[in-house]
């Protein structure tokens, strides 16, 4: 594939993570960890959610420095800024009509934002450009401990969970679905995406993975 076609796929990858994001952050049943402790942040700091978005990234950068014993992964700062900037554009500009008080409707937006979101993160990580701090978390800390897919990124969510809570941020029934379908459902669009011909950097970690029980 091109650098070009590469760029495109990352690009759509990216804003489909941040749509997916927004739609969860408007259905208001609980968002994902980390974007409840980004929304937690913005409540008791001040700037916006995608500013956040950045910040936090680039601290995580420095744990994966930490985990992989190697110089911070710089890089790692353009899938932040770029989502960033999606996440302030649809949240603040485009998506401000998605507002449902049923309860049917919320939940629908939820389930539609949390398979948006996996759906997007196995989309954007096909490209092998920079993947975003959280889940070049997941992909670290699978390499150096051999554990599923699915359990790193519970564990990375639920870190997230505990700070989201203290920091009395929106958490909900909803954040803890996320917490512990996110990975599931990561697999799931990864395998399917891999088995109509694109070829996957988390599938050949799980076969790694695999190889070494």
């Amino acid at each position: 594939m091109s650098m070009l076609g590469r760029c495109v796929i990352y690009i759509i990858g990216l804003f489909i993570l941040s749509l997916g994001v927004v739609c969860m952050i408007k259905a208001d049943t609980g968002i994902a960890p980390w974007d409840a402790l980004n929304v937690a942040l913005t409540d008791n700091v001040g700037l916006t959610v995608g500013s956040w978005v950045f910040i936090v990234g680039g601290f995580i950068i420095l744990v994966n420095s930490v985990i992989k014993r190697k110089f911070p992964n710089l890089a790692g700062g353009i899938p932040i800024i770029i989502i960033g900037l999606f996440v302030d554009l649809l949240n603040l500009k485009v998506l401000t009509f998605l507002k449902f008080d049923a309860a049917l409707y919320q939940w629908i937006l939820f389930l539609a934002g949390l398979c948006i979101l996996a759906m997007g993160i196995s989309i954007y990580l096909r490209a092998k450009l920079p993947s975003v701090p959280n889940d070049e978390l997941m992909l670290a800390v699978t390499e150096r401990t051999g554990w599923k897919i699915y359990i790193t990124k519970t564990i990375g969510e639920a870190s997230a969970l505990i700070l989201a809570v203290i920091l009395k941020g929106p958490v909900g029934v909803g954040t803890v679905i996320v917490m512990l379908s996110i990975g599931v459902l990561i697999n799931f669009f990864d395998k399917l995406l891999h088995q109509i011909g694109f070829s996957s950097t988390i599938v050949h970690a799980a076969r790694n993975e695999e190889k070494s029980v």
